[in-house]
C-alpha cells in the first residue's frame, strides 16, 4: 500500500513539475533569430545583446527591432531601432522600447503607432499591456476609428470594449458633418459611435452659408454627449448654451438631431433672434440649411420683441398656452398664438409714440415687415383695451403681460469660445 501511495506520489510531483516548466518556457522571451548574437556580464547581470534582424517571442507576442538587450535576471529586454510588436491581430510600432516579460507590456516611445482592426491609435510615448489587451498613449495623443479622430494629452484604450478615455486639451473631429468635440474628459466608444464629455465640454460646428459666409454652430453645457449612430443627435445636458449666427439659447437640457437640424429645448428654456425672446416650459426648433425657419413654445408660452429702436424700452408682448414664430431671410415674419392667446404692442404715429394696446381671444396671429408689426389677426372671444400715451408714459413696466421676464444673460459665440480670436 505505501509503495502504491510513493508511486502515485511521484506522478503527482512530475505533472507539476512538467507543468511548472511549460509556465516558465511560456514566461521566457525567446530568440528566434538575430544575425549577431553576444553574451557577456555588466555589473555582474547576465546580459544578450542582439543585433540586426531581431526576432523574439514569448508566447502568442512576438517582437521584431534592429537591436535588442536582453536581461535575462529580469526577463526585460530593451528594444532600438524599427521595433515591431505583434499580437494577434495588433501591432505596435515605434522606434525604440522596453518589453517586460513578468507583466508582459511593451513601453515604447518615438512616433509610436497601435494598429487594431478597428482603430489606430498615434503618440509620442505608448505602453500596450499584451494580456489585459489594453494600451496607454500620451503625448500629442491621436486615436482615428471608424468615424471619428480623438486628440487628446492622454489616452487609454480599451481593446474589448472598443473604447477610449481621453484626458486634457480633448478634441474629437468628425469630418462627416464638420463637428468638433472639446473637453478635458472624454469616454468615447467606437462600437456605439457615442462620445460623453463631463468637464468642459464644448462643440463647434463651421459650415459656409449658401452666400458664401462661414456660419458657425457652437454649444456648451456641463455634461455632452455625441451619437454618430443613424439619428445623429448631440444631447447637452446643465447650463446649456447654443449659438448660431442670430439665434441663442440658454436652458437646462437640449438634444440636437444634426442630420434632420430639429432642436429640442427643455429645463426653462430661452431663446433670443435678433430682437426676439421667446420662453415657455419647452422650446423646438426647426433649421433650413441652418438657418432658423420656425420656433414652437409650449406650456407657458411668452414672446417680447423691441417695439422701436428709439424705444428700447418697450416691448410688445405675446403669451399664451402655445407660439410659433415664423421666419425668413433672418427675419421674423409671423407669430401664432394659439388658446388663451392675449397681446400687448405699442402704437407709433409716425415716429411719436401713441400708447399700446392689449387684447385677448381664442387665437392671435401677427405678421411683420421689417420687424415691424404689419397686421394682426384675432379669433372669436375678442376683447381688448387702449391705452394713451399719457398713461403708458414712464410706466411701461406696470402694463407688462404676466410672465414677462426679460433675460439679459444671452450667449454669445465669444462667451462659448473665449480664446478663439476673431470671433
Amino acid at each position: 500500500m505505501k509503495s502504491v501511495l510513493l508511486v502515485i506520489l511521484f506522478c503527482l510531483i512530475l505533472v507539476l513539475s512538467v507543468s511548472s516548466l511549460s509556465a516558465q518556457e511560456k514566461d521566457l522571451i525567446i530568440l528566434k533569430n538575430a544575425d549577431v548574437f553576444v553574451g557577456k556580464s555588466v555589473n555582474g547581470e547576465d546580459v544578450r545583446e542582439f543585433t540586426g534582424n531581431v526576432h523574439l517571442i514569448q508566447g502568442s507576442v512576438r517582437v521584431w527591432c534592429e537591436r535588442a538587450v536582453q536581461h535575462l535576471a529580469k526577463n526585460e529586454v530593451e528594444l532600438i531601432g524599427k521595433v515591431k510588436v505583434v499580437r494577434d491581430t495588433v501591432t505596435l510600432t515605434a522606434k525604440k522600447g522596453m518589453y517586460f516579460g513578468d507583466t508582459k507590456k511593451a513601453v515604447c516611445e518615438g512616433g509610436v503607432r497601435l494598429e487594431t482592426k478597428h482603430v489606430v491609435l498615434l503618440a509620442d510615448f505608448g505602453t500596450y499591456f499584451t494580456e489585459e489587451k489594453r494600451a496607454f498613449f500620451h503625448s500629442h495623443v491621436r486615436v482615428i476609428d471608424s468615424t471619428t479622430t480623438i486628440f487628446s494629452d492622454e489616452l487609454t484604450y480599451f481593446e474589448k470594449e472598443r473604447k477610449s478615455i481621453a484626458v486634457r486639451n480633448v478634441k474629437v473631429v468628425n469630418a462627416a458633418n464638420n463637428v468638433q468635440l472639446f473637453g478635458e474628459y472624454l469616454e468615447h466608444f467606437d462600437d456605439a459611435r457615442y462620445s460623453r464629455i463631463t468637464q468642459q465640454p464644448r462643440l463647434m460646428q463651421i459650415d459656409t452659408s449658401a452666400n458664401g459666409e462661414i456660419d458657425t454652430f457652437a454649444v456648451k453645457s456641463l455634461v455632452m454627449e455625441s451619437y454618430d449612430d443613424s439619428i445623429k443627435k448631440l444631447v447637452a445636458t446643465d447650463s446649456v448654451a447654443m449659438v448660431r449666427g442670430p439665434l441663442a439659447v440658454r436652458c437646462g437640457w437640449a438634444k440636437y438631431f444634426t442630420k434632420d437640424e430639429f432642436i429640442e429645448l427643455r429645463q426653462q428654456p430661452v431663446v433670443w433672434y435678433e430682437d426676439n425672446q421667446a420662453t415657455g416650459d419647452s422650446i423646438s426648433l426647426r433649421l433650413v440649411h441652418n438657418k432658423l425657419q420656425k420656433a414652437i413654445i409650449v406650456g407657458r408660452a411668452f414672446a417680447l420683441s423691441r417695439s422701436d429702436s428709439a424705444y428700447t424700452w418697450r416691448y410688445n408682448q405675446l403669451t399664451g398656452r402655445k407660439i410659433e414664430m415664423h421666419f425668413a431671410d433672418d427675419k421674423l415674419r409671423e407669430m401664432i398664438v394659439d388658446r388663451n392667446a392675449t397681446s400687448l404692442y405699442y402704437l407709433y404715429d409716425g415716429k411719436e409714440p401713441n400708447g399700446c394696446n392689449k387684447t385677448t381671444g381664442d387665437a392671435i396671429t401677427m405678421t411683420f415687415v421689417s420687424g415691424k408689426i404689419d397686421i394682426i389677426r384675432i379669433v372669436k372671444g375678442i376683447e381688448g383695451t387702449y391705452y394713451p400715451e399719457n398713461m403708458v408714459s414712464k410706466k411701461e413696466g406696470s402694463y407688462n403681460l404676466d410672465g414677462f421676464l426679460l433675460r439679459n444673460d444671452r450667449p454669445s459665440l465669444k462667451s462659448i469660445f473665449p480664446s478663439i480670436k476673431n470671433l
